[in-house]
C-alpha cells in the first residue's frame, strides 16, 4: 500500500516536472536516505526492567488449576477516540459474507486450552519469581515438599476462542506492461509507475484474483486464588488478543468492517517482519555489503516472507503467547524491549549501555566528576533499564537543569514520573 501510494505521488509530480532531472534526484535520494538515517541515528535497543501491575505478597508457589473452554461472544477491541479521528480510504470495500461477531463455539476441535496452559507454564518457569507447585493425589509437591497453603496460589482460566478462514476471489484491474531491456533505469521506473497508477484507478483488464483472509480472537478470564481459603489474590482479569490478515486480492477490501479491521491491525497484529523499522532494514542492507559473512551468520537471508499465509496452528500459538505474556505482566516483574535515544556522552559509557551492561555503566559514570548533561541522561537511562525509576528520574532532572532546552530530557522525566 505504501509503495503504491508513493508511486502515485511520483506519477503526479512527473506531470509537472521534467522527467530526467526529477527522477534522477528521486533515485539519488532513495539510494542515500538509508545512509543518512544510519549516520544520524543514536537509538539503542535495551531491555527495561518493569514492575508488575499488582504487588503480590507472601505467595511463593503457583498451582495450575482448572482451564476450561467456554462459549460466547468475544468482544472486539473498542475503537479509541484517536482511531476514530482517522480518515479511512474511500476505496475500502466490505466483502460478503461480513464477519460481524467473533463467537467462541465448543464444536470447533482446538488445542487452544493446552496452548494457553503451556505458554503460562513457560512464562512462569522462565520469567517469574514463583515456583510451580504440582500436586498429584496429595502426595507430590514441588521438590517432594508440600508447601503451606497460605503461600500457594491457584491459577484458573476460562478460555474463549474464535477462528475463521475465508478463501474466495475478487475482480481486480491489471494493466499490461511490456518490458524493454533496451530502456534505461529511469524509463523502466516511469513505465512501472504509470502501470501501477492505471491499475490503482481501476483501468485495465478485470481478472478474477484469489485471496485468503484469516481472523482469530482469544479471550481469557484469569482468576488467581489463595489456596487456603479460595479468596481472590487479585481481581479477575480478562485478557484478549486478535488477529486479522489478508493475503492476495485487493488490499482495500475485507470481510471485516474497516473500523474493526483497522483497530486489530493497529493494536494487536504485530509480526516481526511488519514491525521492522526502516533503519533496521537499512542496517541489514549495509551489513550484507560491508560484512557479508556476518549477514549470513545472523540468518538475515533466511527470514520467512510475511506474504506467506500462516497456518491455523501458528496463529493459535501466537495468540496464546500474547495472552500468557500479558497476564504475567500483572503478577510478575518482567523485561520489555524498548528503543531509547542514547546521547553522545562518554564513549566508554555508551559502549557499556549499548551492550546492556547497565550496572557497569552506572558504576563508571558515577565515578566521573563534572559530568556533562549527556552523561547524566545516559546515567538515568541505565537506571531506568534496571527498573530504578527513582534514580533515573533524578539524573534526568539533573541533565535538564544543565541543558533546559533539551526536549529529550523532559520526555524522559515524564516517562519515569
Amino acid at each position: 500500500m505504501i509503495f503504491i501510494f508513493l508511486q502515485n505521488i511520483l506519477y503526479f509530480f512527473l506531470k509537472k516536472f521534467k522527467f530526467e532531472s526529477f527522477y534522477t534526484k528521486i533515485i539519488l535520494f532513495l539510494v542515500n536516505f538509508p545512509i543518512f538515517l544510519v549516520s544520524c541515528s543514536s537509538e539503542v535497543k535495551i531491555q527495561i526492567f518493569k514492575s508488575p501491575v499488582h504487588k503480590i505478597q507472601n505467595i511463593f508457589f503457583i498451582e495450575i488449576g482448572n482451564f476450561e473452554f467456554v462459549e460466547g461472544e468475544i468482544f472486539t477491541p473498542s475503537f479509541s477516540e484517536q482511531d476514530s479521528g482517522k480518515k479511512f480510504s474511500k476505496s475500502f470495500k466490505l466483502l460478503k459474507p461480513t464477519v460481524e461477531k467473533f463467537v467462541s463455539k465448543k464444536n470447533i476441535k482446538l488445542k487452544i486450552i493446552d496452548l494457553v496452559k503451556a505458554n503460562i507454564l513457560h512464562e512462569l518457569s522462565l520469567n517469574s519469581p514463583y515456583k510451580l507447585y504440582l500436586q498429584r493425589d496429595n502426595k507430590l509437591g514441588f521438590s517432594g515438599i508440600i508447601p503451606d497453603t497460605e503461600k500457594v496460589a491457584i491459577l484458573n482460566a476460562r478460555v474463549k476462542f474464535f477462528q475463521e478462514k475465508i478463501e474466495s476471489k475478487e475482480e481486480l484491474s491489471y494493466f499490461t506492461n511490456i518490458k524493454n531491456k533496451g530502456v534505461n533505469l529511469e524509463q523502466a521506473i516511469l513505465s512501472r509507475t504509470i502501470a501501477m497508477g492505471a491499475e490503482n484507478s481501476g483501468l485495465g483488464y478485470r481478472i478474477s484474483t484469489p485471496y485468503v483472509e484469516h481472523f482469530a480472537a482469544i479471550e481469557v478470564e484469569f482468576s488467581l486464588l489463595k489456596k487456603s481459603d479460595r479468596s481472590n489474590i487479585i481481581p479477575k482479569k480478562t485478557i484478549s488478543s486478535f488477529y486479522a490478515k489478508k493475503w492476495g486480492g485487493n488490499p482495500n477490501s475485507s470481510h471485516l468492517k474497516r473500523k474493526t479491521r483497522f483497530s486489530i491491525i493497529r493494536n494487536f497484529y504485530k509480526e516481526k517482519e511488519i514491525n521492522k523499522t526502516f533503519l533496521s532494514l537499512a542496517n541489514q542492507a549495509g551489513l550484507s555489503i560491508l560484512e557479508p559473512k556476518e549477514y549470513f551468520a545472523r540468518g538475515f537471508n533466511l527470514k520467512s516472507s510475511p506474504l506467506v499465509p500462516k497456518t491455523s496452528l501458528e496463529i493459535q500459538i501466537n495468540l496464546a503467547q500474547q495472552v500468557a505474556k500479558n497476564f504475567l505482566k500483572l503478577i510478575s516483574p518482567y523485561y520489555e524491549s524498548s528503543n531509547l535515544v542514547l546521547k553522545n556522552g562518554n564513549k566508554i559509557a555508551k559502549t557499556l549501555i549499548a551492550g546492556n551492561a547497565f550496572l557497569e555503566a552506572i558504576s563508571f559514570l558515577q565515578g566521573i566528576d563534572n559530568r556533562e548533561p549527556e552523561d547524566d541522561y545516559n546515567l538515568g537511562l541505565s537506571y531506568e533499564a534496571i527498573g530504578d525509576k527513582k534514580n533515573a528520574n533524578s539524573y534526568y532532572k539533573s541533565a535538564l537543569s544543565k541543558d533546559p532546552g533539551e526536549i529529550l530530557y523532559r520526555q524522559a522525566i515524564n516517562r519515569t514520573n
